[in-house]
């Protein structure tokens, strides 16, 4: 449980929780002899290993800032802060991956680091591309972005091995993943280690699925995906529908894109045996969706989510409660029970604004590895039948009873960003106004919705309207 392993860590643990690789330890002191090599270069040598990194920059940011104003954000700085002597102090002081962890530990975690590094060298070069200020800062927030993953290979969940298969030779979507084999979210831990650990805004916000709709978060998501995409042999069915919000996110053509890939692929490839791993393919395609080898990605595997009746019965627990609950918690509540509590793979509560007439996603289940998904904007001109639930409180499930005739009333781009076309949709309404809607799915036809879900989800979604309410008053 999520609960379990957070006990573990206490408000003011030191990051010792990432052992750093022994290549890293054999390698600074040589990057440090240098006194003339720029700070870039040493950055980068820490950014090689994501254990040594969280370090530094915790260790730089407990120290009082006397020509820094706030948090360091950056390697380079924190670096400069330390000096080279508490450097090689860090790095000599910490545990070793390869004394702490046992071989099949190790190996995981080395490929799940090599992967962190990967995709803190894409962010950093598509931040010089979209001319960041500060690349640096986006590539840190793509190397910690699976703390949550690191941080449970570190210790031994022995559930990992079986979630590392389901994503990287199933290509399960990493959440679906999570659910079944851990029971809780990754994502979710690795953001309750970064408050916890004080890492800096970007590294956190980062994690949160709803700041997809902002391009420097995004740039890190699309940046993780695509490493994962890359570590899996370019296989997954999702690769395409990222790599094109990725080249439209940096004005770049695809083919260009592609190009800019290969070539950040060619330098990791240059330390991929540092990570027990061997060279990664270039992304072999000269035409988007088709391979040069003739193969093709994979079909999507469908994964239909066990109900769990303990996880519903505790959200209306908690959603009938009489102390007013925090309104954060209290969708955060509404979205676990319908989520977990009734197996609905993805939910979404899009709040309404009435200056823009729109929605836009705040609280999401089930869609952390889902960037293109978790960043639309919908406006009332253009929701077809779902602007009707405007007008009153009211709750839609297109069903193969009525698909015929509402599919045709819903706007054609909303269809294929759910990529399915049943699915419950219910308005929520404070103080007599809509203050957004609740949608849910299974994300695939095979994993068919019913009749008892629809009732349960009117109902909690009821309740949470009644606990806004009541929370208004």
């Amino acid at each position: 449980m999520l609960s379990s392993w957070l006990s573990r860590v206490t408000a003011d643990a030191a990051p010792e929780e990432l052992p750093v690789l022994a290549r890293t330890r054999r390698r600074l002191p040589r990057v440090l002899e240098d006194d003339l090599a720029p700070r870039r270069t040493l950055a980068m040598a820490i950014m090689e290993d994501p254990g040594l990194a969280l370090r530094v920059l915790q260790s730089a940011n407990a120290i009082p800032h006397r020509h820094f104003g706030a948090e360091l954000f950056m390697l380079e700085d924190a670096a400069h802060m330390l000096g080279c002597q508490r450097l090689l102090g860090i790095a000599t002081e910490a545990s070793q991956a390869e004394e702490v962890l046992d071989a099949n530990r190790l190996e995981h975690y080395r490929r799940s680091a090599g992967r962190a590094v990967l995709a803190a060298l894409l962010a950093q070069d598509w931040a010089r591309i979209d001319r960041d200020r500060f690349p640096s800062e986006v590539s840190l927030a793509a190397l910690l972005n699976n703390l949550g993953e690191l941080y449970l290979l570190a210790h031994g969940d022995a559930r990992m091995a079986r979630y590392l298969e389901m994503v990287e030779v199933l290509h399960i979507f990493p959440h679906e993943a999570e659910y079944m084999s851990l029971g809780e979210s990754l994502e979710e831990l690795g953001h309750v280690l970064a408050v916890r650990w004080g890492l800096p805004e970007m590294v956190r916000e980062a994690m949160r699925a709803r700041n997809a709709q902002h391009l420097r978060t995004l740039c890190v998501m699309l940046a993780t995906q695509t490493a994962r995409y890359a570590f899996a042999g370019w296989r997954h069915p999702s690769q395409f529908t990222d790599l094109r919000l990725a080249a439209e996110m940096l004005d770049m053509d695809i083919a260009s894109l592609i190009q800019r890939v290969n070539q950040v692929l060619d330098d990791f490839n240059r330390i991929a045996a540092n990570y027990g791993v061997s060279a990664l393919s270039r992304l072999p395609i000269h035409a988007e969706g088709v391979l040069m080898s003739g193969a093709r990605p994979t079909e999507p595997t469908s994964v239909c989510l066990a109900p769990r009746r303990d996880d519903y019965l505790a959200a209306e627990h908690q959603l009938k409660g009489s102390d007013p609950m925090d309104r954060g918690w209290l969708l955060t509540s509404l979205l676990r029970g319908l989520h977990r509590g009734l197996g609905l793979n993805r939910v979404v509560f899009a709040s309404y604004s009435d200056h823009a007439h729109a929605f836009r996603p705040e609280y999401l289940a089930g869609t952390d590895f889902e960037p293109a998904f978790n960043r639309f904007t919908l406006s009332v001109a253009e929701a077809g039948c779902l602007g009707d639930l405007m007008q009153r409180p009211a709750s839609l499930w297109l069903s193969d009873e009525n698909a015929a005739e509402l599919l045709p009333r819903l706007p054609r781009p909303l269809l294929e960003l759910i990529g399915v076309e049943r699915f419950f949709v219910k308005s929520l309404w404070v103080g007599g106004r809509p203050v957004g809607i609740v949608h849910a799915d299974r994300r695939t036809a095979d994993c068919r919705l019913d009749a008892a879900a629809y009732d349960a989800f009117r109902r909690l979604v009821d309740l949470a309207g009644d606990a806004l309410e009541r929370r208004a008053a």
